[in-house]
C-alpha cells in the first residue's frame, strides 16, 4: 500500500471563474492532487456550474445552497452535504450579511488509500451497500445532520487553518481520521438502506437516495411553495408511487413533513429572534396569518403570539433578576 499522501492546500478567498484568462482546468486539475481546503466568507454570490471532487459542504453563520441537477441542498451550521467526485453543481449565498463557507475535499488516491486500510484493519468485506462498489467510491448525496464523531473533527480543522501553514501536518492526521470517520457514516447508512422494503440490495440504495432528494429539496426549500409533482420530478419517480413509498419509508406524507418543518422553523424563529408573527409566517412560506396560526397552535398547542408573549416575558424576567 502507497503510504504517500498528496498535498494539502488552502484556498480563503473565491476565485472568479469569470475573470479574463481564468484557465478552469487547470483549477479543477489542482483538487485532483491536492486535497483542498477551501474557507471563504462570501455574501450575494452565485457560481455556476462546475465540475467537482469528492467534498464535504458546509457553512457557517448562514446558509450556502447547492443544486445538483432538479436537486437542491441548503447547507447550513445544522446540516452538512456529502457530494461525490465528477458532480456538476452550482452554489448560491444569497444572504447579505456575509456567510463562512467551509469545504473539504479529497482525492480519489487519498479516499482510496483510506478505504484500503478500512479494509484491511477493520472490514475483511464490504457488502453491496456500502460506498465501495465494483472497486469505486460512491457515497450516498444526501445532507446530514452534524454529529458528535464528524463535526468536532471539521471544526478543529477550520480552525487549525488560521495558521496553515504551522498546522498542515495536524490538518492531515485530522483529514484521515474524518475520511475514517465518513466511511464509518456510511456504514450507518448502508444499515438504513437494509431497512427499505425491496428484493435488491441496488434497488433499495437507489430508492433510499430517491426519496432522500425529496425530503432534503423539502429541508431546503420549504419557504416556499412545493408540490408533489415537484417533488415526483425530483426523484425520477412517478407521482402515486413517491408518495406511497415517501410515507413508507418516513412514516408521513410529503405534505404533512413539508407542515412539520414549516412549524418547526417558525417555532424557532419565534424563540430566537423578535420577528413579529407576521414576518415569520411570511418567512415560513405562508401568506395568511390566520391559517398560519392555526397550524401553529394545532403543532404546539399554543398561538404564535402567545408563545412570542411568553418568551418576551421570559427574557424581561431573566434580564431583571442577573441586572
Amino acid at each position: 500500500m502507497n503510504s504517500s499522501h498528496p498535498p494539502i492546500a488552502l484556498i480563503n478567498k473565491f476565485p472568479d471563474f469569470s475573470a479574463p484568462g481564468f484557465n478552469m482546468e487547470a483549477y479543477n486539475n489542482s483538487f485532483k492532487t491536492s486535497n483542498i481546503i477551501i474557507n471563504a466568507k462570501a455574501s450575494k454570490v452565485a457560481y455556476t456550474e462546475h465540475w467537482g471532487c469528492f467534498s464535504i459542504k458546509c457553512a457557517f453563520n448562514g446558509e450556502e445552497i447547492y443544486k445538483v441537477q432538479n436537486r437542491v441542498y441548503a447547507v447550513n451550521e445544522k446540516k452538512f452535504l456529502i457530494l461525490n467526485e465528477g458532480e456538476h453543481y452550482s452554489s448560491y449565498i444569497f444572504s447579505e450579511n456575509p456567510v463562512e463557507s467551509f469545504t473539504l475535499n479529497f482525492t480519489p488516491g487519498f479516499i482510496g488509500e483510506v478505504k484500503d486500510a478500512a479494509i484491511l484493519s477493520i472490514e475483511k468485506n464490504l457488502d453491496n451497500d456500502s460506498a465501495s462498489q465494483n472497486g469505486e467510491t460512491a457515497f450516498v448525496e444526501k445532507l446530514y445532520l452534524h454529529n458528535n464523531a464528524i463535526s468536532p473533527l471539521i471544526m478543529r480543522i477550520k480552525c487549525l487553518t488560521n495558521n496553515f501553514n504551522e498546522n498542515k501536518e495536524r490538518i492531515m492526521e485530522l483529514y484521515y481520521q474524518l475520511m475514517h470517520k465518513i466511511f464509518q457514516l456510511d456504514k450507518e447508512v448502508s444499515n438504513e438502506i437494509n431497512s427499505v422494503k425491496a428484493c435488491k440490495n441496488s434497488t433499495r440504495r437507489e430508492l433510499y437516495k430517491r426519496l432522500h432528494y425529496a425530503k432534503d429539496y423539502i429541508d431546503s426549500c420549504y419557504t416556499s411553495e412545493i408540490t408533489l409533482h415537484q417533488l415526483s420530478q425530483v426523484t425520477l419517480m412517478n407521482s402515486a408511487y413517491f408518495l406511497r413509498q415517501f410515507k413508507k419509508h418516513f412514516g408521513t406524507t410529503p405534505y404533512q413533513y413539508l407542515m412539520q418543518k414549516r412549524m418547526c422553523a417558525a417555532l424557532d424563529m419565534i424563540h430566537k429572534t423578535d420577528m413579529p408573527v407576521v414576518d415569520v409566517c411570511n418567512a415560513v412560506g405562508y401568506e395568511d396569518v390566520s391559517s398560519f396560526a392555526k397550524l401553529f397552535k394545532k403543532y404546539h398547542g399554543i398561538s404564535p403570539e402567545r408563545y412570542s408573549n411568553h418568551i418576551l416575558k421570559k427574557s424581561v424576567f431573566t434580564f431583571t433578576i442577573f441586572s
